[in-house]
């Protein structure tokens, strides 16, 4: 057998740590890490007899990991212990925990995602070109060696421009090394012919209207992309094909809304497919942003593309690559003496490059196409649209509706706030309103088509790109996004009452008076003079806003803000059940019986704010959609840097668009060659552990390649939500009182 061959085979055989989760070459290689002296791995084996495993993580047996002939280590592992109390999880508890997917609490859609033979995986795809027969023998040719592909690799991610790659390799140290490359362009040269991924495609368009400079579309082929997701070998254990309905007991009474595959959309949209069929829920996101710095004006449109089936946990780690760039949309700059009239020609711009670009998408939507998953079975795979990541403006932009109008609802700027959940705006319908005013106006007749749009309320798109895109509804896929409608909601509204009503050095005063705990953003100076606000000074002042203004503001003004505050916090849950969906509507409903209180002092005189009408459509959503925290644009913005920003700035500010392409051509290629030959070259390190097996002495572990190319972060994740009900609810009564995460002057929480 060839010597890749036997490399492939050698894959899957590792062990892994109970406790910390790294993965090791064999059983052996475990025992010793967890043997150290200088390690905690160990010290769950003191705890096991004490100590439950933690419900809502996958429950490991030390029977998976050693021999059959250890049976004092036969026992379940502990996943949290924190100064001698344990918070693990409660299987009865109704506070949207990630309780166990066990069988008898899980119904899974009969028929659902069937496989069909034999089709091509990652490595395959890898020994798929001209010098496939090369690598059989050296899997690193066209480099040498792996510490020639090593110091090729860095030196192409490293930034170094071609003339500091070129001086570095005249270094007479360096030329001492046998190398296959002698200069950047000999380097750039053998980068080129990696195996590639997803190639990219450039589309001239002509627009109605004269622009001030030509408009190309840079776009890649939207199967491709998806099958360069779904065959990825980090994702073979973190991705689901099966719509399911996950319930908190075996007795079926209460249902459980997580991952997307358990909300009722997943299950009607499979009902809607063949049987056999794999349901692929796609997710898009959009969004400008400046790639020019200090000056230039430039922007740039990118449309990234991720899966809704791959876990929500690993779908939100940017590190991981998730979301691809599947297109530059373009920014042009219309040459016409109206505003309007250029805005309706952007928008138009922006519908028709969409169109062009997920046009593969829609008609596997409508016929299915037949990918591979990632351990190589051919599935017959359906795409709806199932998720688009957007702002407030983008979304309006998607749903071709107007600023004063709510893109998933029939609700009019009139009615926002009034705490009524309105009807969803489908797409049936406003493709109806679209027809009745193509009746009453020409499109071509761009000023009197936007007045008779206005009347409707819509922006004048007359052909949305998911007009003919099966199983694909602005109402079902435009989500609540987290970062956007509900953190910068609270900076932009909740902060500005607070100062209205407390005064802006008052406010600035006590928020310098605040003593932060660790791991807490300060204020030393207030909030008045913030300038460029993250996420993360958003997520800071909500913590502190109620004990600030607490005993400043009246009882009930300070009702309602915690009333909004306790809907964002609740929002952000993992899991929810119906009694954590109670809680929230609860929590909305709080708000609405204090915001009198908001008016009478004087600090708003209506409440027609869009998104706090988004609101009442968010335990909707997570009954469809699952937990609204997947959705969240903090992935998507990381994207926006590592995509756009990066590779812009590494040019010459000349022709970003083409210039980001192909930077990201070579850097996708460096780093599949990467990933294929390290899960190749595992075999040998594996070899080398058992070697040292009998002579071992006490040394400071090494994870073996399969850790660092073949597995996703370990991290675990806390839930906090859980931990507070177990506290409130008085199951551990040695823990510190008073129970508190934040303390001022006058007020403790």
């Amino acid at each position: 057998m060839p010597r890749a061959k036997k490399n492939i085979a050698c894959v899957r055989k590792t062990s892994f740590c109970p406790d910390c989760g790294k993965r090791f070459a064999n059983k052996t290689n475990v025992l010793r890490h967890m043997n150290q002296p200088s390690s905690a791995c160990g010290s769950f084996i003191n705890f096991r007899n004490s100590h439950r495993p933690y419900a809502g993580s996958r429950i490991v047996q030390e029977s998976d990991l050693f021999n059959e002939d250890q049976p004092d280590l036969q026992e379940e592992i502990l996943e949290w212990e924190c100064d001698g109390v344990d918070f693990n999880m409660r299987d009865d508890a109704s506070t949207g925990t990630p309780f166990p997917e066990a069988p008898s609490n899980v119904e899974y859609y009969p028929g659902a995602s069937s496989t069909y033979g034999q089709g091509t995986t990652f490595i395959s795809e890898f020994f798929n070109d001209k010098y496939a027969h090369l690598r059989h023998e050296n899997i690193f040719y066209l480099f040498a060696s792996q510490e020639d592909w090593q110091l090729g690799s860095w030196l192409l991610r490293s930034g170094l421009s071609m003339a500091a790659i070129d001086s570095f390799l005249s270094l007479e140290l360096i030329k001492q090394i046998s190398l296959s490359f002698w200069s950047a362009r000999e380097l750039r040269l053998c980068m080129e012919m990696l195996p590639p991924g997803p190639s990219w495609k450039c589309h001239t368009i002509n627009p109605p209207a004269p622009t001030k400079r030509p408009i190309a579309l840079f776009y890649r082929n939207a199967i491709d992309c998806i099958q360069s997701l779904l065959s990825h070998p980090f994702f073979e254990c973190h991705i689901s094909f099966v719509p399911r309905k996950v319930w908190s007991m075996a007795a079926r009474v209460v249902r459980v809304y997580n991952e997307w595959l358990t909300g009722d959309h997943a299950w009607e949209l499979q009902s809607e497919l063949p049987d056999g069929a794999t349901l692929l829920g796609i997710v898009l996101s959009s969004d400008k942003t400046n790639i020019s710095v200090m000056s230039g004006n430039r922007m740039a449109h990118p449309l990234l593309l991720s899966l809704a089936n791959i876990d929500a946990d690993i779908r939100s780690k940017s590190s991981l690559r998730t979301f691809l760039l599947l297109a530059l949309l373009p920014v042009p700059s219309f040459v016409h003496n109206k505003l309007c009239v250029r805005g309706l020609l952007s928008n138009c711009l922006v519908h028709q490059c969409l169109d062009l670009v997920l046009k593969p998408l829609k008609i596997a939507a409508a016929v299915g196409v037949m990918m591979s998953d990632p351990v190589g079975n051919l599935r017959h795979c359906y795409t709806p649209l199932v998720a688009y990541i957007a702002d407030t403006p983008e979304q309006s932009l998607i749903a071709c509706t107007s600023p004063k109008t709510l893109p998933v609802s029939t609700a009019i700027y009139k009615q926002f706030g009034d705490g009524i959940c309105h009807p969803p705006c489908t797409a049936a319908a406003t493709l109806r309103v679209i027809k009745i005013m193509c009746t009453k106006s020409l499109p071509t007749d761009l000023i009197n088509f936007l007045k008779v749009a206005k009347e409707h309320r819509l922006n004048g798109v007359f052909e949305p790109f998911w007009r003919d895109w099966l199983h694909s509804d602005p109402s079902r896929f435009l989500l609540l996004e987290v970062l956007h409608h509900l953190h910068r909601f609270s900076f932009d509204h909740d902060l500005q009452w607070c100062i209205a009503v407390v005064g802006n050095k008052k406010l600035d005063y006590r928020f310098t008076l605040t003593r932060s705990p660790v791991r807490y953003r300060s204020f030393d100076e207030g909030v008045l003079k913030l300038k460029q606000v993250t996420g993360r000074d958003h997520h800071a002042i909500q913590r502190y806003i109620i004990g600030i203004v607490a005993g400043a503001v009246p009882p009930r003004f300070l009702m309602a803000i915690r009333g909004l505050l306790d809907f964002r916090y609740l929002a952000q849950m993992p899991s929810f059940d119906e009694g954590s969906l109670s809680k929230l509507d609860a929590a909305l409903q709080t708000f609405h019986d204090n915001k009198e209180a908001i008016v009478s002092a004087g600090v708003r005189s209506h409440f027609e704010i869009p998104k706090l009408e988004l609101l009442q459509h968010v335990v909707p959503s997570i009954r469809a959609s699952g937990a609204v925290l997947q959705w969240s644009a903090d992935v998507t913005e990381h994207a926006h840097v590592t995509e756009i920003k990066k590779p812009a700035r590494a040019g010459n500010n000349q022709n970003y668009y083409s210039q980001i392409a192909r930077h990201l051509d070579r850097a996708e290629k460096c780093a599949r060659f990467d990933v294929a030959t390290r899960i190749l070259s595992s075999r040998e390190g594996a070899g080398d552990a058992d070697e040292e097996d009998q002579d071992y002495q006490h040394e400071p572990e090494e994870e073996t390649d399969i850790d660092s190319c073949h597995s996703s972060p370990t991290r675990k994740v806390i839930n906090y939500f859980d931990i507070a009900s177990s506290l409130s609810n008085g199951d551990f009564p040695n823990a510190p009182k008073p129970l508190r995460t934040f303390s001022s002057f006058t007020t403790a929480i």
